[in-house]
């Protein structure tokens, strides 16, 4: 996941504030229910791919898992906490070989999509199948083809302040349609509010967008089955309107 170690350079100082409100204990907590639906316990070895800051790997470990966290942002890592059930690694999807065997290889809030060309999905698949025995599972959520030709991207605007900063973040979209590609221009002005200094920098984050038959069909390719497709944190049907869908294989 190469694009991660630019993107994220210096948006990593703010990204904890900015997703301050996102509610990773639920999503862990559901996360765990539905690896343990498919025979993975807490108590299980996991190897958690684009890791960020490490609040999911955390709680995954407050919950009972050892968890391997691999992240390919150096200043994203820089500021993971320590966990005594987490360890802590620099490296990508597709270089990555730990020699060791997991229960379970996870990618959460996206981190597939973030894997736009066929080169580094299938070095992602393989990765992850290395490091599997039969039998385990490779789980991870991803934007929904259906949901985002339904929906359309749109420009977003993010405003988030803590007592040493304020951010705003302006997302803008753009689709490349016939390569199930969205480029989404992020641009930023931080305010430093004990010397008003403000600082402008932008990013441009490359997502891609996948259908449930594009799933089975690189799966399939790398020895997996598809054993679930559901609406991450609901278990419901995918949809028009679903843009974050779950899947879990199976390595056969």
């Amino acid at each position: 996941m190469e694009q991660s170690r630019q993107v994220f350079r210096e948006s990593a100082a703010v990204y904890d504030l900015l997703y301050g409100d996102k509610d990773y204990v639920s999503e862990t907590e559901w996360i765990k229910r539905n690896l343990a639906k498919h025979g993975c316990e807490p108590g299980a070895n996991l190897l958690e791919f684009g890791s960020g800051t490490g609040r999911h790997a955390r709680i995954l470990g407050d919950l009972g898992y050892l968890v391997t966290a691999v992240e390919p942002s150096s200043e994203m890592q820089s500021r993971a906490e320590p966990h005594e059930r987490v360890t802590y690694l620099h490296g990508d999807t597709s270089s990555t070989d730990l020699d060791l065997n997991f229960d379970a290889v996870l990618a959460l809030f996206h981190v597939m999509s973030y894997h736009t060309t066929l080169l580094s999905i299938n070095a992602f698949f393989e990765t992850a199948g290395r490091h599997l025995d039969h039998g385990g599972l490779f789980a991870f959520d991803v934007w929904y083809s259906p949901a985002v030709h339904s929906l359309v991207p749109e420009k977003r605007i993010m405003t988030k302040a803590n007592s040493l900063m304020s951010v705003t973040r302006i997302a803008e979209p753009s689709e490349d349609i016939a390569r199930s590609l969205v480029s989404v221009d992020f641009h930023y002005s931080v305010k430093n509010l004990e010397t008003s200094e403000i600082s402008n920098y932008s990013e441009t984050h490359m997502m891609r967008h996948f259908t449930e038959t594009e799933i089975q069909m690189f799966g399939g390719q790398h020895g997996f089955e598809l054993v679930e497709s559901s609406e991450f944190m609901t278990d419901a049907e995918p949809g028009r309107t679903t843009w974050g869908v779950w899947f879990v294989l199976r390595k056969k």
